[in-house]
């Protein structure tokens, strides 16, 4: 045996093989190691984040299996927490680069949505109640992946006001959006976030599919070119209905709104060739009412409902005239009540184009069954 060392040991090469090949096994078990425990690091990761309901073979084709992933930001409040949260469900999975510089996270959150509560049913109580502007975390969705919106029919607990809607988004960054079905993968997290969501709300109604998830609505392309400040809620008008010309830089920018219950636009247009010193604008509202509004709104606007006749005789003298045009009809399947007045210097103009501007709002609101209830000078 000691004759057999000596030779190993006196071997020119011997030696320094054995030692490339003992270092070469260690270096194998400590990367082993290092492997098999940043491989349980991660599924506990994926066991913990969002409540643990992210789909585990989806994700993890979305995130790199070389990587330590850290989990940040991790919270679910959904089902009956007792007060309503802005957030329900937020989760943050980051890695860095072992080597280099590159980084990548997936972000995903579930927020509430919380329309906003017009103090009245008329046109200024639903514009002003639409003026403060919306907090970060309710319009975060925009700058996301992908989003979709579900329904709750049966009411999120804990708020207010009803809420019968959340909304799910996810964003991917670094290298896991370059992965081969990626766009399929995500879409199925953020389902799965959102059927978590429904399920410990007890939200009822049918499951959100993958295949409802979209990415984030983009800029509205307006074929007339008109400024990006029209509301969409606006954008039916056009200034030729009233004889009027394109807005002006120093002209007051429409104002309008969309919800889930009510659409409303107010707006003035410069006359292109007035008829005389006090026709140099002419004013356009519209409001159309749905579901629960309905009954308030015909408390609200009783009389003037009451007063609704098929041709009536403006009073003379007055220096601006306003006519108010009211119809029931079926828009995108649910029964509304819309309100379109026309406010000129002139009341044979309000009275002859009134019609035809009602008939274009409700045709652009996809209005079916249409049935004119009559016209008040107001």
């Amino acid at each position: 045996m000691a004759a057999a060392w000596e030779r190993f040991i006196g071997h020119r090469v011997l030696p320094k093989a054995a030692l490339v090949v003992l270092a070469a096994a260690l270096v194998a078990g400590f990367l082993l190691v290092r492997s098999e425990r940043r491989d349980a690091h991660n599924a506990e990761v994926l066991d913990t984040a969002c409540g643990g309901v992210l789909p585990h073979t989806a994700v993890r084709g979305l995130l790199p299996g070389d990587e330590t992933w850290e989990l940040h930001g991790d919270l679910d409040l959904t089902g009956p927490s007792g007060r309503g949260p802005r957030t329900l469900l937020r989760c943050s999975v980051e890695w860095d680069e072992y080597w280099g510089d590159a980084s990548g996270s997936l972000e995903l959150a579930a927020v509430p949505v919380l329309d906003f509560a017009p103090t009245g049913v008329r046109l200024r109580d639903i514009l002003s109640a639409s003026a403060a502007k919306e907090p970060r975390w309710a319009t975060a969705y925009l700058d996301a992946t992908t989003q979709v919106t579900a329904d709750c029919p049966a009411g999120l607990p804990g708020y207010p006001r009803p809420v019968t809607r959340f909304r799910v988004h996810a964003s991917l960054q670094g290298d896991g959006s370059e992965v081969a079905g990626a766009p399929e993968k995500l879409r199925g997290a953020v389902a799965a976030a959102a059927n978590h969501v429904r399920d410990r709300g007890g939200c009822g109604g049918p499951a959100v599919k993958p295949s409802d998830v979209r990415p984030p609505p983009g800029p509205v392309e307006d074929p007339d070119e008109e400024s990006d400040a029209v509301p969409p809620s606006c954008r039916w008008f056009r200034p030729g209905m009233l004889d009027g010309k394109a807005w002006g830089r120093d002209d007051r920018e429409p104002d309008g709104v969309t919800g889930d219950d009510v659409d409303a636009c107010s707006l003035r247009v410069p006359r292109a060739k007035p008829a005389n010193r006090l026709d140099h604008f002419a004013e356009v509202g519209s409001v159309s009412w749905r579901g629960p509004l309905l009954p308030e709104v015909r408390t609200a606007y009783g009389a003037e409902l009451a007063a609704l006749s098929r041709a009536p005789e403006p009073e003379s003298g007055e220096k601006s005239y306003t006519l108010a045009v009211w119809a029931e009809s079926s828009c995108s399947g649910a029964r509304t009540l819309s309100r379109v007045t026309v406010t000129t210097a002139e009341s044979a103009l309000a009275a002859g184009r009134a019609d035809r501007i009602l008939a274009a709002y409700l045709a652009a609101s996809d209005c079916r069954a249409v049935k004119v209830l009559g016209k008040v000078w107001k």
